[in-house]
């Protein structure tokens, strides 16, 4: 593996959870949450390249799973979100 192309997948991964993050609190501030899954997948794409790179794994492959796995980890991670909102207006 080359220095070079850890450099490049770490930057990659880093822009990528970065910008997730930025984009899915955009659009929940803006009461777009629902959208939040479709705005993540470029961010997941991203990331699954920086991997592909880093760990040396097929890049389409890479890439197809960050796409589907970042935007699925945002909504489960709102789900819980909710959740827990609920039960402390209930309390």
């Amino acid at each position: 593996m080359e220095p070079t192309s850890i450099v490049i997948g770490a930057v990659l991964l880093l822009l990528g959870a970065v910008g997730a993050t930025v984009s899915q609190r955009g659009l929940e501030e803006r009461g777009r949450a629902s959208l939040a899954p479709l705005g993540l997948v470029p961010f997941g794409i991203l990331m699954g390249a920086g991997a592909a790179l880093i760990r040396g794994w097929d890049l389409w492959t890479s890439i197809l799973v960050g796409a589907v796995v970042v935007p699925l980890v945002g909504v489960v991670g709102r789900l819980i979100e909710v959740r827990r909102r609920r039960r402390r207006q209930h309390d």
